[in-house]
């Protein structure tokens, strides 16, 4: 069996697996959600409540007490097995109930649209008879004109309770898409995070499998801050984090219009940059470099400013197709980067 073909076996055998989980869990998983919904309500109210700040470390400590507190521990006890299991399944449940509610608020929007049209016939069609049947003078016309305004007002008040539907289904659609993004985005960074980058990479591989529409050109640029360590020996910590803030701020602000930033992890960042040959890669890469060269990070409230330098590795996709190599590439490049001395841009 050759290589490729046993990589595809393994791959299939893989997600007959996950199907044959997926159908297992389906009912433990409503449990689970079902117990984090509630989790994350009081934890939100206990917040409000003590006036704490909702920011991400506030919350998580305040999550895990209140799951605690409300006697969750599977939930607790699922979180620290397998976290990253948890963040997936999570993601197809937001993903599946996004596409349901979207689903229904299309449906909701097509009814509200034909019943308002119907109402609109039938209140001109009351209109026009409402003065004939006055004057017909005939007891009957009275009592069915009461019966057609009751009719009328309670089509109405259906119409009302409708629209507050739809404003309700609207704004789970929004927390919903708010949620799907933080679970690829980057906690302390706000970047792409390192799961968003697998399935990216993972996206771009299957295009160029099926030879549907490949990218002319693509490249993909690593980073690296170098001597990083050494701020957080120094400086401590904290200091670190607010150098890496600042540092994919000014990298998302830089390619941003060009490609997508990941945190790769640690202090190593990775951007994809489609439509971009290595030569282009590289000149972005560099004028970035320069640009990091003139900044100063302002990491804490005694004014202390830092000068940061970092190294690149860029490589394009060549002609065998493999996303994963240029990756390695790229990874390859940068290391020679840093044992070439640092703040420099290494290209193929």
């Amino acid at each position: 069996m050759s290589g490729l073909a046993e990589k595809v076996t393994v791959v299939q055998a893989g997600r007959k697996r996950g199907r044959k989980m997926d159908d297992e869990g389906e009912e433990s998983w409503k449990v689970i959600v079902r117990d984090i919904s509630e989790v994350a309500r009081v934890t939100l109210h206990n917040l409000v409540a003590s006036n704490t700040p909702p920011l991400p470390r506030c919350y998580e400590q305040e999550f895990f007490q209140t799951a605690d507190s409300l006697e969750k521990r599977s939930v607790l006890r699922l979180a620290h097995k397998d976290q990253d299991g948890v963040a997936s399944q999570l993601k197809g449940i937001i993903n599946g109930a996004r596409d349901h509610l979207q689903e229904a608020h299309s449906i909701f929007s097509d009814f509200e649209r034909d019943a308002r049209k119907n109402l609109d016939l039938l209140d001109q069609k009351l209109r026009e008879m409402h003065g004939p049947l006055l004057e017909s003078g005939i007891g009957r016309g009275r009592e069915i004109m009461a019966h057609m305004d009751d009719l009328k007002s309670t089509n109405e008040s259906f119409l009302n309770s409708l629209s507050s539907v739809l404003e309700n289904v609207s704004r789970q659609e929004t927390l919903l898409r708010e949620l799907s993004q933080k679970v690829h985005e980057d906690a302390l960074t706000g970047v792409l995070n390192r799961r968003a980058w697998d399935q990216d990479l993972d996206d771009i591989q299957a295009v160029l499998d099926d030879g549907a529409s490949p990218p002319k050109q693509l490249s993909i640029v690593m980073i690296d801050l170098d001597h990083f360590k050494k701020v957080n020996d120094v400086h401590g910590h904290p200091v670190g984090d607010a150098v890496l803030r600042q540092f994919a701020a000014l990298l998302k602000d830089h390619f941003n219009s060009h490609g997508s930033v990941y945190r790769y992890g640690g202090e190593e960042f990775g951007v994809i940059l489609p439509e971009k040959d290595s030569a282009q890669a590289r000149d972005l890469a560099e004028q970035f470099r320069q640009r990091l060269n003139r900044s100063r990070f302002l990491v804490n409230r005694d004014g202390l400013k830092l000068k940061i330098t970092s190294s690149f590795g860029v490589a394009m996709l060549g002609e065998d197709q493999d996303v994963r190599q240029v990756v390695a590439r790229a990874d390859r490049l940068l290391y020679r980067a840093k044992e070439l001395g640092r703040d420099r841009v290494e290209w193929e």
